[in-house]
């Protein structure tokens, strides 16, 4: 991917993230303080976009996290992602990766098993396709890989608690979490051993696909 379809890839993301942090704000106006009128133009055109979307919602002990697969930069990485949500594949897997205020780690078949030594190197039997578009923005969710290696993503991913630049052209980003970003800063917060690895197990209880107007 050369230089220019980056940034153009990165401002257009820019532009979602955007809107994604307004519907927050709007959510969590109450009662409304009195807005300027650029603010009311933008509230009005976040307004005009809302509609009825996917999101993936996945349950853990600690609460809910809910993510907006972003299909205008990673449409094929989403939609296997959901695909994966609707077999169950998600259900009971873990957290195997944590670093405190920054990111997780999840989605490893691997740690489908009693054993969290092998957690971060299994193998579902499938490999994604690398879109890489978006930048690596609090929030951002995407598919985790060995360094430099996009083409071995596969069922694993991360979900950030900062902006990571320093991953920007480096792995795809297909989703943005729009709810329960708390739940992840409290995983993050887990106990963890010298490899990153939660020493209590956080399970992904239940993962899957909820239509929401956003």
């Amino acid at each position: 991917m050369t230089v220019g379809q980056y940034g153009k890839s990165a401002s257009k993301f820019r532009i979602l993230a955007a809107f994604y942090v307004a519907i927050g704000v709007l959510a969590a106006c109450s009662p409304p303080s009195p807005r300027t009128g650029m603010e009311l133009a933008r509230l009005r055109e976040v307004e005009e976009k809302r509609r009825e979307r996917d999101v993936f919602v996945i349950e853990t002990d600690l609460g809910k996290i809910v993510i907006l697969p972003l299909d205008e930069v990673a449409k094929n990485t989403a939609r296997e992602i959901k695909n994966l949500i609707n077999r169950g594949f998600y259900d009971g897997l873990a957290f195997h990766y944590v670093e405190k205020d920054r990111m997780i780690q999840g989605g490893d078949i691997n740690s489908r098993d009693d054993d969290p030594a092998n957690d971060g190197t299994g193998d579902p039997g499938f490999k994604l396709q690398p879109e890489i578009a978006a930048p690596n923005l609090r929030g951002g969710v995407g598919i985790a890989h060995p360094p430099d290696e996009p083409q071995e993503g596969n069922s694993q991913f991360y979900i950030l608690l900062q902006d990571a630049p320093n991953l920007n052209g480096r792995y795809t980003i297909f989703g943005s979490v729009v709810e329960g970003l708390d739940v992840v800063q409290k995983i993050s917060e887990a106990e963890a051993d010298q490899n990153g690895h939660p020493r209590r197990r956080i399970e992904m209880k239940k993962v899957y696909v909820e239509r929401r107007f956003l």
